[in-house]
């Protein structure tokens, strides 16, 4: 692992483009991996959990176990947003189905007498070849 990363190194490990771009504008020159550089990092909008790879298997063991609290924590912070959303979302899809219905209704039965249409259509193309048709 070098000790200054640079847009290059994050674009050969295949960093995601919009975090090079970012890291890019942030550290034109590099960042050096010093105390402090990666968290101040993460605070600019860097996800930084992507050097979890460069650890060593015993302190990457250690990082996930740490990093499974932070993620309940996350969890939990987030949950009641959550359930506003799912709730404020299944009101507007309740709408949006009861304002369709008509309209999806109307497609259907289009759709259906025009499959139809052409189901009959077939059948008659056949007919004209039905001794080909038994003769197979």
């Amino acid at each position: 692992m070098p000790k200054i990363i640079t847009s290059e190194f994050l674009e050969t490990h295949r960093a995601c483009a919009d975090q090079v771009a970012l890291f890019a504008r942030l550290y034109p020159e590099g960042a050096e991996l010093v105390l402090g550089s990666i968290i101040r990092a993460a605070k600019q909008g860097l996800t930084v959990d992507w050097l979890r790879q460069f650890l060593p298997a015993s302190a990457r063991c250690a990082y996930d176990e740490a990093r499974a609290s932070a993620w309940r924590a996350y969890e939990e912070a987030i949950a009641p947003a959550r359930r506003a959303y799912y709730e404020a979302i299944a009101l507007t899809w309740c709408a949006y189905n009861e304002a369709r219905a008509p309209a999806r209704r109307a497609y259907d039965e289009a759709r259906a007498a025009a499959e139809r249409a052409y189901d009959i259509a077939c059948a008659s193309i056949l007919e004209k070849h039905l001794s080909e048709l038994i003769a197979a």
